[in-house]
């Protein structure tokens, strides 16, 4: 494979190169990928995410022009997980301001002798992924408590995590630590919001090292003013810079009871070279098998059955046979929604399985006709 490395593309210079180089392949990491990227190259067959997030993609769109999307889910867990279990220490013992405070020349062991320690807590985990389920294992094994408030409950999970399935008001209304591990969708953009933080204790810790759009700015703002012992961890901001390195003020960002980082939280060595890894693997599958894995691909359609009819089709193996079959299945407006087709040892026969959309035909007169053409041995439907 021939590679191109350009870690500067982005925009209309983005453009400008898929236009001139017509990659099959375009791998990112932050950047965005859009409807006019999309459409200045033709020869796009696959996106692939460097990272597990797919949000700067347009994935709709590439889903309109048959290009797969594929992401490495899981890779960077560790790196995250660890920075997210790292910020619930370090405001709980609050490191931070005490080594600024080493380095201005001011002791103040009073001041810190005071933290509350983490044993014994609860930690209410809002999202249970591959990140959610690591910090989960690390609170358990600094024995605290653990609660999890996600859509799909996992029979065997309380028991093999150590956690307990609650309802969002429960966790929030119980948590001494909430911590936020959801991706960025239309439903959890602004989820914590005013009503959210009313619901969590007053000397609470919050913790995002997810998206930034799950935060209301303006609540959270109004919740650290007004709970003077409530606060704040993360690792992503609304609004922050796209550059590696800028000039930029936040009120979140800069308030005295927020411990930040630089959206970082996936950025280790471990994490890079394990996401590269993955990378790799889904782009020499695809180029060798022309396929996803289905835990990589995010825009292919669910499996989903309904309102379609099966069939298969037995024929042997010669040219045209199978475009005769699709045919006569388009002069019945019968659609193929989805088809494998199998061939048999030493190539002679095969069979294609098709689940198809046919509302108003009679399947028995249409396996009746794909019956006489020339080659078909047999049809079921």
């Amino acid at each position: 494979m021939e590679v191109v490395f350009n870690k500067d593309l982005k925009d209309d210079t983005l453009t400008a190169a898929l236009t001139e180089m017509k990659p099959q392949v375009l791998v990112v990491r932050s950047t965005k990928v859009t409807k006019e990227h999309i459409d200045s190259n033709p020869s796009l067959q696959l996106v692939v995410r460097a990272g597990a997030g797919t949000d700067t993609i347009d994935v709709a769109y590439c889903a309109q022009k048959g290009i797969y999307v594929a992401n490495c889910p899981a890779k960077n867990a560790n790196a995250v997980s660890e920075l997210t279990v790292g910020m619930m220490i370090m405001i709980d013992r609050r490191m931070a301001e005490g080594c600024q405070m080493l380095h201005e020349g001011k002791w103040h062991k009073s001041m810190f002798a005071k933290c509350k320690g983490l044993k014994g807590r609860t930690v209410g985990v809002i999202g249970f992924g591959a990140i959610a389920k690591l910090v989960c294992k690390a609170a358990r094994a600094m024995e605290m408590n653990v609660l999890v408030c996600t859509r799909t409950h996992h029979e065997g999970d309380e028991e093999k995590y150590g956690m307990r399935y609650c309802s969002q008001e429960e966790l929030l209304a119980q948590s001494d630590i909430v911590s936020m591990h959801c991706p960025n969708t239309a439903q959890t953009k602004g989820m914590v919001n005013a009503e959210f933080l009313g619901m969590m204790k007053a000397d609470a810790m919050l913790l995002n090292t997810s998206r930034g759009s799950v935060i209301d700015d303006e609540a959270l703002l109004a919740k650290l003013e007004s709970c003077p012992d409530f606060w704040y961890g993360t690792d992503v901001f609304n609004g922050e810079p796209s550059a590696g390195q800028a000039d930029w003020s936040n009120p979140i960002a800069q308030h005295k009871r927020c411990y930040g980082t630089h959206h970082c939280g996936a950025s280790t060595a471990q994490a890079e070279s394990a996401i590269g890894e993955e990378a790799l693997r889904v782009i020499k599958k695809f180029a060798t098998c022309g396929e996803i894995d289905a835990g990589n691909c995010v825009n292919m359609a669910p499996a989903d059955l309904k309102g379609l009819k099966k069939m298969s089709v037995r024929y042997t193996s010669k040219i045209g046979v199978l475009s005769k079959i699709f045919e006569c299945l388009s002069m019945h407006n019968v659609n193929v929604n989805e088809m494998q087709n199998l061939v048999f040892k030493d190539r002679m026969a095969a069979v294609a399985n098709m689940s198809v959309k046919a509302d108003e035909t009679d399947m028995a007169e249409l396996a009746n006709q794909l019956k006489g053409i020339e080659n078909v041995i047999d049809v079921v439907a």
